[in-house]
């Protein structure tokens, strides 16, 4: 079965390259990425660098600290990724699992539940929608603020800057 896993994730990463869906090969150990909303172009952030489970996701200015830093493993061969921090190896995560519009996203140690595993979306130009696979609902930018410390949360997926992501090879 691991085999099967990991042929499976390669055999995505290398459709994805092939495609154009991803800059880099997700799931590949040592590839880390920027991600950024188009109406701000700042990068996905935890709060404060914190390496605790709980901490909070926002936007801030991109500065290339590793607590905005994010690798995409491929869990499923249909687009769906767990994100973990450089910082703290922990997971993107929708707080308690909610299901609800406005639910906060934090980091959390990675278990793999459904609430950590994000469907990337193709979206105009090279970017992505970035859907909670428990939820169907998109990764968004607080009422599309731009400012620093804006606070990231999951809402029903509407196609706004706010909830279109790039993916940057860093």
């Amino acid at each position: 079965m691991k085999a099967r896993k990991v042929a499976g994730a390669v055999i995505g990463a290398l459709g994805l390259l092939a495609g154009g869906a991803l800059p880099a090969v997700a799931g590949t150990s040592g590839v880390w990425h920027e991600l950024k909303p188009l109406s701000s172009d700042k990068c996905l952030d935890v709060d404060g660098g914190s390496l605790e489970d709980g901490a909070n996701v926002i936007q801030w200015s991109c500065h290339g600290g590793t607590n905005q830093l994010w690798q995409l493993v491929l869990v499923e061969s249909n687009d769906i990724y767990q994100i973990s921090s450089a910082a703290s190896g922990k997971c993107l995560d929708v707080d308690g699992a909610s299901t609800d519009d406005g639910a906060n996203v934090i980091q959390w140690e990675c278990h793999g539940d459904l609430n950590q595993q994000w469907r990337l979306i193709a979206g105009p130009g090279s970017t992505y929608e970035l859907q909670a696979v428990h939820s169907g609902k998109c990764l968004d930018i607080t009422g599309g603020d731009t400012e620093d410390g804006a606070n990231v949360i999951q809402w029903e997926c509407h196609g706004g800057d706010n909830q279109q992501w790039s993916v940057t090879n860093v």
